[in-house]
């Protein structure tokens, strides 16, 4: 099961950042499509990558 670039390369900013907006900000997208990006990869390895604690 091969990941995009793009998928891995989002993850890892967020990692990275520690925030889903500083990401998106960084890739030139909205925060939504970085959320949507990590849905999908969570969803095709069935467990979560982040804990979405808010604020």
């Amino acid at each position: 099961m091969p990941f995009s670039k793009d998928a891995l390369t989002t993850v890892h900013l967020i990692a990275k950042s520690g925030s889903f907006a500083v990401a998106a900000e960084r890739l030139n997208r909205v925060p939504s499509a970085v959320s949507y990006t990590v849905k999908k990869l969570e969803e095709e390895l069935g467990f979560p990558l982040f804990d979405r604690s808010g604020r």
